[in-house]
């Protein structure tokens, strides 16, 4: 029998997902693109697959008039990328409160070993204003405005993964998923500009600023939770495929006033297959 090489095999399920678009679980789900990267993962055995996070969300909310005004403008687009590789397998459960977690027949997990990489590209701009009052008092007596922008200049940003790891139960038939988070740092410009009423004011300070972000999160905007994904899995299965569309909010609040919030969706969408 001729022997067949489990790189070549691994070669040909990359390029598969790298330019196939896939819906996946959900038909009403527009397809999402896997980007193209300068990467390819050496696996021998575990699971291994692409993963890529879009966000891009553009809209406002605020309140009040003149020296009461109240703005948030937030624009963001990001794409998140990267390789989940889980190498080192694990007897048992992983999860906590499992029951009959040493039982190395029901359960199947794994683990990735070393620090691997992610690549982001980002460009945020927030906009915010908001009134100045006394401490102890509701008088208003000047106004904040701060002006940021952070961006990667259509240039992937690399970075570093966090927090991904598989169980399975073949008891259940499920599967459980810890998403992968992409951390990278970006330098941007920051702008404060403060203005006094009373005294015809206008104080203003600029700087630069490394930041961190991460793929489950974002200026002035709440996710929920989904930290880890659930789903069936049968007997023998190579392939996971998730893809969720994920809400996500401008939801602020002012003297404790909430203001209306604005809603958007972050795209998520990985294929995972078994090697070896």
């Amino acid at each position: 029998m001729k022997k067949v090489n489990c790189s070549s095999i691994f070669l040909c399920f990359l390029l598969m997902i790298l330019t196939t678009q896939v819906s996946a679980q959900d038909k009403s789900l527009p397809p999402l693109d896997m980007p193209s990267l300068e990467y390819k993962p050496d696996v021998k055995k575990g699971w291994v697959g692409q993963f890529v996070y879009q966000l891009k969300f553009n809209d406002s909310t605020g309140g009040g008039k003149g020296k009461d005004r109240v703005y948030y403008h937030i624009i963001i687009d990001r794409t998140n990328s990267g390789f989940v590789e889980l190498t080192s397998e694990v007897r048992g459960a992983i999860r906590s409160n499992q029951p009959d977690k040493n039982n190395v027949q029901r359960y199947e997990s794994w683990i990735g070993s070393g620090t691997k990489k992610s690549w982001s590209k980002h460009d945020e701009i927030d906009t915010v204003i908001t009134p100045v009052g006394v401490n102890g008092s509701l008088a208003i007596v000047g106004r904040l405005d701060k002006y940021s922008r952070y961006t990667s200049a259509d240039k992937w940003v690399q970075g570093w993964i966090t927090n991904t790891d598989l169980q399975i139960d073949y008891t259940t038939g499920k599967y459980s998923f810890a998403i992968p988070i992409a951390n990278y740092n970006i330098e941007g410009d920051e702008t404060m500009v403060e203005y006094t009423f009373k005294l015809e004011k206008k104080d203003v300070r600029n700087r630069k600023e490394n930041r961190t972000f991460n793929s489950s999160g974002a200026s002035y905007l709440s996710f929920g939770e989904w930290n880890i994904v659930e789903g069936s899995f049968k007997e023998g299965q190579k392939e996971i495929t998730i893809r969720e569309r994920i809400p996500v909010t401008l939801d602020q609040s002012h003297n404790d006033k909430k203001l209306p919030p604005k809603k958007g969706l972050i795209d998520f969408f990985m294929v995972l297959k078994k090697i070896g």
